[in-house]
């Protein structure tokens, strides 16, 4: 064989031709691949279904259990509201709350009688929501504006406030003005207040004559003294004349003093009670100590004035008291003796209706007829008294002013100025 070529003999001596080799093409098998990793295990679903079947499942039965009821629900929700006018208050509020409103009171001022329903918000028949708030307005007690009375006499003062539907408290003050005078009232005129109020009006007690007690038992004194419309105020005293008697008064027999007004009596305590007072000095000579006056009851002014006449200055202090304005209502000392000179301290009523206070200019070293002109320009009324001073400097010039300067007081009201003389 050459060349793969193979040659056939056969016996009968023919020759055939040569034919080729058939050609086996050999299959190559490659190398199987590497082995790959494992896919990864697909998700788990059925949790996550069952958990959503939960949900539509629960949401199914809420909404079930919101609309079973609904059409009741709507029958409820809304409340028609009750006429409650003209009822009385409680009443309309339980009514109210009964429906399941909640009530909201006002008040107003009319003809009702008080505590009635005079209107309600809303309306009666308004279709609302349960818990709505209905606002009653509720009549207060009428009211009235109180008379001005100030200056009418006591019986027609009263008459005028009944009219008006007040009743009438009457208070007796001292003053100087006219017995029976109304100075003042509270509540003030032009105030509103309810009918059936009641209105105090201070009574002026006027002037009266002090009656001379001097030599009569106590007893006796202050019967006549209460008779007068004064008070007596009794002080037991070293004397050598019987025990009980009265030896000294004041303010002295004759004068006349606001009603009401307090008489000092100084009773002896006999002759056993102490030593016999040593004789007065010369009549030349003015004694040291001096009597101190009761001033209680009495104006501003005329206190001063007694004070001054007394041998005694005086210092002057508002204060707030329900006693007519410029009563004195207390001093310091009360009595007794003191030393010539002493300052007396009178505490002095601003009165229920004190007004505008002002305060005092200091006049001090003007004469007297600047100081006049200066203190009316600030509007108060001026009192002049005399007072010894030992500095012939001082002489003809205000040394004092009470109230001081610099001090409050009403306007209107009295301001002392004490001119300096010679002393004698």
């Amino acid at each position: 064989m050459n060349g793969g070529v193979r040659s056939f003999r056969r016996s009968d001596a023919t020759t055939l031709v040569d034919e080729p080799a058939p050609v086996v093409e050999e299959e190559i098998i490659p190398p199987p691949p590497p082995e790959a990793p494992p896919p990864p295990p697909r998700p788990v679903l059925w949790p996550w279904l069952l958990l959503l079947l939960l949900l539509v499942a629960g949401g199914l039965v809420a909404a079930w259990l919101l609309t079973r009821d609904n059409g009741h629900k709507r029958a409820v929700s809304t409340v028609n509201v009750p006429n409650v006018v003209r009822l009385q208050q409680q009443d309309a509020v339980s009514r109210l709350n009964q429906r399941g409103l909640v009530a909201r009171i006002s008040t107003r001022s009319g003809s009702a009688p008080p505590g009635t329903v005079v209107a309600q918000d809303p309306n009666p028949g308004a279709n609302v929501t349960r818990r709505s708030v209905v606002t009653l307005a509720v009549s207060s007690a009428q009211t009235s504006s109180v008379p001005n009375v100030i200056g009418k006499t006591a019986p027609a003062a009263v008459q005028a406030l009944r009219a008006k539907g007040f009743s009438a408290q009457m208070v007796n003050v001292a003053s100087k003005q006219t017995q029976g005078t109304v100075l003042a009232e509270t509540p003030g005129a032009g105030e509103r207040v309810a009918r059936g109020s009641t209105v105090t009006i201070r009574i002026s007690r006027g002037l009266v004559t002090v009656p001379d007690v001097l030599g009569q038992p106590h007893a006796t004194a202050s019967v006549a003294v209460r008779r007068a419309g004064l008070k007596p105020k009794e002080f037991v005293v070293p004397s050598t004349q019987q025990k009980g008697i009265v030896v000294t008064q004041s303010p002295q027999a004759g004068k006349r003093v606001a009603g009401g007004s307090a008489v000092r009596l100084n009773v002896s305590s006999g002759a056993s009670g102490s030593k016999v007072p040593p004789p007065p000095p010369p009549a030349s000579s003015p004694p040291a100590s001096v009597q101190v006056p009761d001033v209680t009851g009495q104006q501003q002014d005329a206190a001063q004035k007694q004070l001054n006449s007394s041998g005694l200055k005086a210092g002057v202090v508002y204060l707030k008291s329900d006693e007519a304005q410029g009563t004195v209502v207390s001093q310091s000392p009360a009595g007794g003796t003191a030393k010539r000179g002493t300052r007396v301290q009178l505490n002095v009523a601003l009165g229920s209706q004190p007004g505008t206070l002002k305060g005092v200019p200091d006049v001090r070293n003007l004469d007297p007829t600047a100081a006049r002109s200066k203190l009316t320009a600030a509007g108060f009324n001026v009192q002049t008294l005399q007072q010894g001073v030992s500095d012939r400097a001082q002489v003809g010039k205000v040394v004092d002013e009470q109230p001081a300067g610099g001090r409050n007081a009403p306007a209107g009201s009295v301001i002392t100025i004490y001119v300096g003389r010679a002393s004698s």
